[in-house]
């Protein structure tokens, strides 16, 4: 997870297990972020030795505290973009390079090879900060699949040095399709010359894919192990068996206390202001997309209550002074999104915000001025393609030329739209690729930034299941995919095949990074944010840049 700003999950289950066990010692550690802090502090004292571009380690070290130093304080008074691009550049390639070591190393430590001591070091520290606390049960929360292996490893570590029952959630559990395979399969992992296969069961006691309120609440109040079969949404060992407690759903979201973000280190996070992750709904209102897994998580689409968003809105400016809030819902549809904005209005709660939605006709110029008045800045479009037919194959419910109006009237509102872009969607054409890269040249006034990828065939989703309507015809796990990770390789009887979008992607990134105001932007939402913001008081200067 990039650390730039705290992970809204965690927050609210402590906020709702203080709600409901007030006499429970409940704590969060964002390791997440003590992970960054750890290793910028030890490369900044030759600790720890990385080299990046054609750098030695010591100016590798002095070149990263910089844009370090740059992301959380040299853009406060004036937001320069050529100055971020080059500091998000070397910050990204620290990222990548210092992250793919480290899960090899949290690989080999699994497997019992040698790490370097100061490795092995790292890694007990993380763990050791926790098991100081005293815990009797802890929790994980795993957002992505390349935190699947460091959480195995600390799960490892703590059950080497106490008996504790560890349960793993977040946000990858909850899109995962059949979670119960983690129990069920070995992790294997590989070496050249060694291979080694670990029991899931050994290192985890319990599962809670998709809402975890309730039945983490539940497992905390649990005296006996046959009291588990009514712990709702549980995954767990039982006489050698995997057992699965049914779904639980929280229909009314009112039930949930704001977000406690007591615990986060909210002056760590590396950004010019702090920005909150906050949710006013749950689940998707459309889900119908062909490509998407995320009905996993919520199984229903519920609403907070204005009034209770107003609340809790308000609760986290005042306990934290922050004036910035990203709105994760899936996405916020217009009628919603008229009566959110409307109600900050009239309440007079000024914050700047982010959120998602779909580039429909009913976003017309009224409403997204509106949006702009009660604070919002940036809009999180999910635009995938600009090819109609591709849209109506992906069920997007949206229209190419209701999406470049919206995107127009948007930028004219005051509001900067980042737009999410998929390529080589199954039965996708060469002309079809290119007629999306078209749409992003004629609009690219109107695109401030781009989120872009290509097309992934995952389990759960509608295609996975009707493999045919799509003109697939070969399905098979691809090399290197593994059981908490599933990778899956696919042919297609027309339009273009997984490699042949592969070359063309690659043929045009350099173009593909030249669309919005700089492609850093795309991984660092938070700071997006922050810019789209600044532009009110014009305290930005630059242009475009790649």
């Amino acid at each position: 997870m990039r650390p730039t700003s705290p992970p809204l999950g965690p927050a609210v289950l402590l906020s709702y297990l203080k709600k409901n066990l007030p006499d429970m010692d409940v704590k969060v550690f964002d390791l997440n972020m003590f992970y960054y802090d750890r290793i910028l502090n030890d490369l900044s004292k030759g600790n720890f030795k990385i080299r990046l571009y054609d750098w030695d380690e010591n100016t590798t070290a002095r070149k990263i505290g910089q844009a370090v130093d740059f992301l959380k304080y040299g853009i406060k008074e004036k937001f320069d973009l050529k100055s971020y691009h080059h500091f998000t550049t070397i910050f990204l390639s620290f990222e990548n390079i210092f992250n793919a070591f480290m899960s090899e190393m949290a690989k080999r430590r699994l497997m019992e090879l040698f790490v370097p001591d100061r490795v092995r070091i790292f890694f007990e520290d993380l763990v050791d900060q926790v098991l100081d606390y005293g815990p009797q049960m802890l929790g994980l929360s795993v957002l992505f699949n390349s935190q699947s292996v460091f959480a195995l490893l600390l799960a490892a570590l703590i059950k080497e040095k106490r008996e504790i029952k560890v349960v793993f959630g977040g946000a990858r559990l909850g899109v995962m399709y059949c979670p119960e395979r983690l129990f069920k399969e070995p992790w294997v992992f590989s070496t050249k010359d060694r291979t080694k296969q670990l029991e899931f069961g050994q290192y985890v006691d319990f599962l809670i894919p998709g809402e975890g309120e309730d039945a983490l609440l539940n497992l905390c109040m649990v005296q006996d192990e046959k009291e588990l079969a009514r712990v709702p949404n549980l995954i767990y060992m039982r006489d050698q068996e995997v057992r699965t407690n049914p779904p639980h759903i929280i229909y009314d979201l009112d039930r949930i206390p704001e977000p406690d973000f007591s615990d986060f280190p909210l002056d760590r996070y590396i950004g010019p202001e702090v920005v909150l992750p906050f949710l006013s709904s749950r689940g998707c209102p459309w889900g119908r997309c062909t490509f998407c897994t995320h009905h996993h998580s919520y199984l229903l689409y519920r609403e907070l209550d204005i009034n209770e968003c107003l609340k809790q809105i308000r609760g986290l400016k005042g306990h934290y002074g922050v004036s910035f809030l990203n709105f994760y819902d899936e996405m916020i549809p217009p009628d919603r999104f008229m009566e959110l904005a409307q109600a900050l209005i009239n309440e007079g709660i000024e914050i700047s915000y982010a959120a998602y939605a779909k580039p429909v006709k009913e976003f017309d110029a009224g409403l997204l001025k509106l949006i702009h008045r009660s604070g919002g800045r940036v809009i999180m479009w999910g635009v995938e393609s600009a090819s109609q037919r591709v849209l109506n194959r992906m069920r997007k419910g949206t229209k190419t030329k209701e999406a470049e109006k919206v995107l127009q009237d948007a930028t004219h509102a005051g509001i900067m739209n980042l737009i999410f872009i998929m390529f080589g969607f199954p039965t996708e054409t060469e002309a079809e690729f290119f007629e999306t890269l078209n749409f992003l040249d004629k609009n690219k006034d109107y695109i401030h930034a781009l989120s872009k990828g290509k097309f992934v065939l995952s389990e759960g989703s509608p295609v996975r299941r009707n493999p045919d309507k799509f003109a697939i015809t070969r399905i098979r796990e691809a090399a290197g995919s593994r059981v908490y990770n599933r990778v899956l390789d696919y042919h297609v009887s027309k339009g273009l095949g997984p490699q042949e979008v592969s070359a063309l992607y690659e043929k045009n990134i350099e173009h593909l990074e030249s669309i919005g105001f700089s492609p850093r932007f795309g991984a660092y939402r938070e700071h997006f944010l922050v810019y789209a913001a600044s532009r009110d008081t014009g305290s930005e200067t630059g242009t475009r840049c790649i």
